[in-house]
C-alpha cells in the first residue's frame, strides 16, 4: 500500500514536471503565430491618415484655357421669322486669350474678347462685330457662353421687300451658345444670334428696329 503512495506522489510530480516545459513551449510558438499580425497593426497605426483639406484647391479641366486663341467656323439659318428668312449666314469668327484670369469663381466674369462676320450668301444683310465673351465650363466638356458686340451691317435702314429695317449702322450684337468640347483643341456649339440698334429698350433713337435673329451650330479649334 505504501509503496503505491509513494508511486503515486512521484508520478504526480513528474507530470507537473513535464507540464511546465510544454506550457513554455505552446507560449513561444503562440507568440510566434501572432507575431505578423502585431507587426501589421503597428504599421497601420503608424501610417498617416489622409484626411481632405477642406481649402484644397478645386481641380479645373485642360480642355478648357482661356490662355489660348481660339478660331470658329459655321452657318446659321439667317433672319428667322423676318422678310431675310430662307437664306444661310456663313460665319467666322476669332477669339483673343483672357488678359487675366484670377483663381476661383470670379473667373467666369472676366470675358474674352472676339471678332467675327456673318457673311450672307443670298444677297441678305452681312455683319461685322466685335466685343466681349464669357465662357461659362458646366462640367470638364459642356460649356455655355454669353457675347455682347457692337456691329456694323450692310443691309436697309428704313426695310425694303426682302431686307428688314434696321434703323442705323451701328447695332448691338447679342447672343448665346452651349457647346461640347471633343478634346483640348475641338469644340462645338450651337449660336443663337441677334442683331438689334437697341431702340425699343431706349438704348438709341434709330428709329426702325426690327431686327435679325439667327440661329446655328459652329465649330471650335483652340490653339
Amino acid at each position: 500500500m505504501r509503496s503505491r503512495l509513494v508511486y503515486a506522489r512521484v508520478s504526480g510530480s513528474g507530470r507537473g514536471r513535464l507540464r511546465a516545459p510544454l506550457a513554455a513551449l505552446a507560449l513561444c510558438i503562440g507568440m510566434l503565430l501572432l507575431s505578423p499580425v502585431a507587426v501589421r497593426a503597428a504599421d497601420i497605426l503608424t501610417q498617416p491618415i489622409a484626411v481632405p483639406s477642406p481649402t484644397a484647391p478645386v481641380v479645373v479641366s485642360d480642355l478648357y484655357d482661356p490662355t489660348r486663341w481660339e478660331v470658329r467656323f459655321g452657318g446659321f439659318a439667317h433672319g428667322v421669322g423676318s422678310v431675310e428668312k430662307g437664306t444661310w449666314d456663313v460665319n467666322g469668327e476669332i477669339v483673343a486669350p483672357k488678359f487675366f484670369a484670377p483663381v476661383g469663381p470670379w473667373s467666369v466674369l472676366i470675358p474674352r474678347l472676339h471678332a467675327g462676320v456673318n457673311g450672307n450668301t443670298g444677297g441678305r444683310t452681312s455683319v461685322v462685330y466685335a466685343g466681349f465673351l464669357w465662357t461659362v465650363p458646366i462640367t470638364s466638356r459642356f460649356f455655355v457662353e454669353g457675347f455682347l458686340d457692337g456691329a456694323l451691317h450692310d443691309g436697309s435702314l428704313g426695310g425694303t421687300p426682302d431686307h428688314v429695317a434696321l434703323g442705323c449702322k451701328g447695332q448691338f450684337h447679342v447672343g448665346g451658345s452651349v457647346g461640347y468640347r471633343f478634346d483640348p483643341r475641338w469644340s462645338i456649339m450651337f449660336t443663337f444670334d441677334h442683331l438689334s440698334n437697341g431702340s425699343g429698350i431706349g438704348l438709341s433713337n434709330c428709329g426702325r428696329n426690327q431686327g435679325l435673329n439667327n440661329y446655328g451650330a459652329r465649330i471650335g479649334f483652340t490653339f
